[in-house]
């Protein structure tokens, strides 16, 4: 085990020992054991990746093994296509997000004008019911005023047997 011998490993032991102490030594040999354990399964997994992985060309399975450098390239270039897809997407959207926004001075200005304009229609909505109010008021003292030029307004309705 990494050239180490038993009087060495003793060596290690008792250094160990005047170290750290006889109660965390164990828990650091638990700990060192599964980093250890840890590192060879991720180092079986990675040679079963690679042994099980074939470069064969899709459309011609019966020809000859595909240089994995040219594989690797080629689904590298295809990822890079795609990010730079996602990004030309994401900047579009951050664009028109910007452009939606106002500043505040635009909000404001936006706000004052609105403001205004509502003003304005109620000041028109309020003078037009004056004028009507005044128009009514002088048809009624000119209906007191002159009360027969009234009678010959309206329409005569004559009741039948």
């Amino acid at each position: 085990m990494f050239g180490i011998g038993g009087f060495e490993l003793f060596l290690i032991l008792i250094f160990g020992f005047l170290i750290f102490g006889p109660d965390k030594l164990p828990d650091i040999a638990k700990t060192i054991g599964r980093a250890i354990a840890k590192f060879r399964g991720a180092q079986e997994d990675m040679t079963e990746q690679l042994k099980g992985a074939t470069f064969v060309d899709k459309d011609n399975p019966d020809g000859p093994l595909k240089n994995p450098l040219e594989v690797m390239e080629n689904a590298a270039s295809e990822a890079q296509a795609k990010a730079t897809e996602a990004r030309k997407k994401a900047d579009e959207a951050t664009n028109a997000a910007v452009e939606r926004t106002e500043s505040f001075a635009e909000r404001k200005a936006r706000y004052d004008r609105e403001r205004a304009e509502r003003k304005a229609a109620e000041q028109k909505a309020a003078e037009e019911e004056a004028a009507k109010a005044a128009a009514e008021e002088a048809a009624a003292t000119e209906a007191r005023e002159n009360p027969k030029a009234d009678v010959a307004a309206k329409p005569v309705v004559e009741e039948g047997d």
